[in-house]
């Protein structure tokens, strides 16, 4: 992308006019933290958006998701998108269930404390979407 860009910016004239990376949207969660993409990000200033932050509701059933919601009298959805936000991210939870889109925005009278959001993380990887770091378009 920064090749593109720097192609563009030769093109019309000048640094700034090839446009500016400001958000990536990735998949994102506790199972799949893409510290390359994420460290490559941050190291330039780019926001991140995590889609599948609730793993498609996959993985509610972990030890450490029901220990935290249970502490924090909060679903584990609830926990996971907090999660993304104590980790700096800008979830994007999916949901047509009015209850659910409701709960997942009540997520802001609680934070998880550092040691918390580390007892979340894994080395995992485990994408519940499409990878398209690793997977093309027509496969």
């Amino acid at each position: 992308m920064e090749k593109y860009i720097s192609t563009l910016e030769a093109e019309r004239g000048g640094k700034g006019r090839g446009g500016v990376i400001s958000i990536n949207q990735v998949e994102l969660h506790p199972w799949l933290g893409r510290k390359d993409i994420v460290d490559w990000c941050t190291q330039r200033g780019i926001y991140l958006e995590a889609y599948c932050p609730i793993v498609r509701g996959a993985r509610f059933d972990e030890p450490a998701v029901q220990k935290l919601a249970d502490k924090y009298g909060k679903t584990p959805a609830q926990v996971l998108i907090r999660w993304s936000l104590d980790k700096g991210f800008i979830p994007l939870p999916k949901s047509v269930t009015p209850e659910r889109i409701v709960a997942n925005a009540d997520v802001y009278d609680f934070s998880l404390t550092a040691e918390e959001v580390q007892s979340l993380e894994t080395d995992e990887y485990s994408p519940v979407a499409w990878d398209p770091t690793v997977t093309k378009l027509e496969e």
